[in-house]
């Protein structure tokens, strides 16, 4: 008997007034633990992955940046249209640098702004991209065999670092989706009351 009134008496103290809601501070406590776990799954679970990967996209972003110029003034005497991958390196010169900010400090805002960075990077680089293939400016007449083996090497080279930034923001919108998915919403139990039976 003094067993049941202990419980009973546990179950009034800690689960009843904890179930109760306080429409003050309930949701800002959510809000402020939500931010906690994303910032643990960026800061501590996925810490060095998201902070290499950013800083590999961002260096990659950079000599693709320089590659692609270079092909574009020695092919074809630095013609604009040719040129237009550019913009998607510097997009992705952004999202490497907002990954690694958002390694050091994570909230729910940044990640969502990293996720649509990246989204728009992807898509940007591979139009720009897609466009440069199907429309080509007409090359000019190089003369020599270095020049020719010049230019063919930095549009290789301009096109490994593009696919690794692509894969970079693949991985980066991986882990921020995984991260988001699974912290965004706590994890909260019901307690149930179950009634005993006194024999």
């Amino acid at each position: 008997m003094m067993q049941n009134m202990f419980q009973e008496g546990l179950y009034q103290v800690f689960f009843k007034e904890a179930r109760q809601p306080q429409p003050t501070t309930q949701d800002s406590d959510t809000g402020e633990l939500n931010n906690a776990r994303i910032h643990r799954w960026f800061g501590t679970v996925v810490n060095t992955r998201l902070l290499v990967t950013g800083v590999v996209q961002f260096i990659s972003a950079l000599a693709c940046t320089l590659t692609t110029v270079s092909h574009a003034c020695v092919r074809y005497s630095c013609s604009v249209s040719m040129m237009t991958p550019i913009w998607s390196s510097l997009f992705y010169v952004a999202a490497g640098c907002l990954a690694m900010a958002v390694q050091r400090k994570a909230s729910k805002l940044k990640i969502v702004a990293l996720m649509a960075l990246n989204v728009f990077s992807l898509l940007f680089g591979f139009s720009a991209l897609l466009a440069n293939s199907l429309v080509p400016v007409p090359p000019a007449a190089l003369g020599s065999y270095q020049q020719r083996a010049g230019s063919y090497v930095a549009n290789a080279t301009s096109t490994v670092f593009a696919a690794l930034c692509s894969l970079g923001s693949v991985y980066i919108l991986f882990l921020s989706w995984r991260g988001l998915r699974r912290y965004s919403s706590p994890h909260i139990q019901a307690y149930c009351h179950v009634s005993q039976v006194h024999i």
